[in-house]
C-alpha cells in the first residue's frame, strides 16, 4: 500500500495509549513502527494491550530509549505520557524529523509562565509553544495540514469547548459561565492511589481539583477567555469507567430561541464526522457516546431564551484523548478524517 504512515507509540501501556495502539493497529494507512512504555517500564506482548489485540501480532511494547525511537524509523511520534516527559521528549523527536501528536498538557498553553504554577515545572522548551497546533480537530480551521507538533486537547476541555464555542459570543460577558463536568474514573489514568479504587469510588460520586485542575486554564484560552473573566470549572469523578458528561450553564447578552442556538450548533457541526448535535430540548447520555470517537451535543433554553443549559457527551479514551489523536493524524495527513475510526 502507499501513503503507509509509520507510527511509534511512546507510553503504549497507559489506558489512553492502549487505545491509541488498538486504534492504529486497524487504521489502513498507518504502520505501526514501534511501541514503548516509559523508561522503567515493562515489557508487554502486543496482543496483551488492549482486548481487541488479542490474537493479533504488532512490535512488543519495551521499555523507552531514545536511541530506539530514533532507529524504529517512525514518520509520526505520538506522546501519551505525562506532562514533564512529553515536554522533554517532544523536541528531540522533532529535531530528527518526525512529527509529534502529544496527549499530555505539555504543548497546549501558549505562556510558558502558567506552567509552573498549573503543571509543577517550569517547561523546557517554551519556543515550541507558540508552534504547537492546538488539535481540537472540529474547530481547526487548516492549521493541521502539515503541522510538526499538535498538543492534543485535555479530554473536560474536548467536552466543553465542542458544547462552548458555536456560541460563546452571545454569551453576556459580566455572568459567570458555569462549567460541571463529571468523568469516569479512567480519566485519571493508572494509579496506585487509594483514592482511585474500586472500594473508595464504588456507589461515590465527588468534585475535586476546585480553582487548581489544569484543564481550566486551558478551557478559558480555547473560549478566548481571561484568567479574571467570569468561569467557573468544576470536575467531578464519577464511580464509571469511562464517558464525560459536560454541563455547561450560560446567560446571553440577548434573548435567543431554540431555532436560533440550533442553528448555531448545525452551522458549527455540518460537515463533522464525528459530532452529532440534538434538536431542542433533547439531551445526549453517556451510554450514546461510550465506545465510540463520537461527542453529541444538546441543549435546553431557560428563562425566556435569556439562559441555556448545554450538555456534551464523550469518551474520555477516546474523543477525549486517543480517537481525537487519529482525527488529528488523518487531518495532518489529508487522511479520510474517520479512517480508522468507523
Amino acid at each position: 500500500m502507499t501513503n503507509v504512515l509509520r507510527v511509534a507509540v511512546v507510553g503504549a501501556t497507559g489506558y489512553t495509549g492502549s487505545e491509541l495502539t488498538a486504534i492504529l493497529a486497524r487504521h489502513p494507512r498507518t504502520e505501526i513502527a514501534a511501541l514503548f512504555s516509559g523508561p522503567s517500564g515493562e515489557r508487554v506482548a502486543f496482543s496483551a494491550l488492549h482486548p481487541s489485540l488479542r490474537g493479533a501480532r504488532g512490535p512488543e511494547v519495551v521499555p523507552f530509549e531514545a536511541d530506539a525511537l530514533r532507529e524504529a524509523g517512525a514518520d509520526l511520534v505520538l506522546l501519551a505520557t505525562p506532562n514533564e516527559t512529553s515536554a522533554r521528549l517532544a523536541p528531540s523527536i522533532l529535531a530528527f524529523g518526525a512529527k509529534v501528536i502529544d496527549l499530555s498538557g505539555a504543548f497546549r498553553l501558549r505562556d510558558a509562565s502558567a506552567y509552573p504554577s498549573w503543571y509543577g515545572f517550569d517547561h523546557p522548551a517554551p519556543e515550541l509553544l507558540a508552534e504547537a497546533v492546538y488539535g481540537l480537530t472540529e474547530h481547526c480551521n487548516g492549521e493541521l495540514a502539515g503541522a510538526r507538533l499538535v498538543a492534543n486537547p485535555g479530554c473536560y476541555p474536548t467536552a466543553t469547548l465542542l458544547a462552548l464555542l458555536p456560541i460563546v459570543d452571545l454569551v453576556e460577558p459580566s455572568q459567570t459561565i458555569v462549567c460541571d463536568v463529571k468523568s469516569g474514573v479512567s480519566g485519571a489514568g493508572k494509579k496506585r492511589d487509594l483514592d482511585y479504587s474500586f472500594a473508595e469510588l464504588s456507589g461515590n460520586f465527588k468534585a475535586y481539583g476546585i480553582g487548581r485542575h489544569r484543564h481550566e486554564p486551558e478551557i478559558r484560552a480555547g473560549l478566548g477567555l481571561a484568567a479574571s473573566a467570569p468561569l467557573v470549572f468544576v470536575p467531578h469523578l464519577l464511580p464509571t469507567t469511562r464517558g464525560i458528561l459536560a454541563t455547561l450553564y450560560v446567560s446571553f447578552a440577548e434573548p435567543q430561541s431554540e431555532a436560533s442556538i440550533l442553528a448555531r450548533f448545525e452551522a458549527a457541526y455540518a460537515d463533522s464526522a464525528l459530532v452529532q448535535v440534538h434538536s431542542a430540548g433533547t439531551l445526549p447520555e453517556l451510554r450514546h457516546v461510550v465506545g465510540t470517537p463520537r461527542a453529541e451535543i444538546g441543549f435546553a433554553l431557560l428563562d425566556g431564551g435569556r439562559r441555556a443549559v448545554v450538555v456534551s457527551v464523550i469518551d474520555n479514551l477516546l474523543k477525549g484523548a486517543a480517537s481525537q489523536a487519529v482525527q488529528n493524524l488523518n487531518r495532518m495527513h489529508q487522511f479520510e478524517e474517520k479512517e480508522g475510526l468507523a
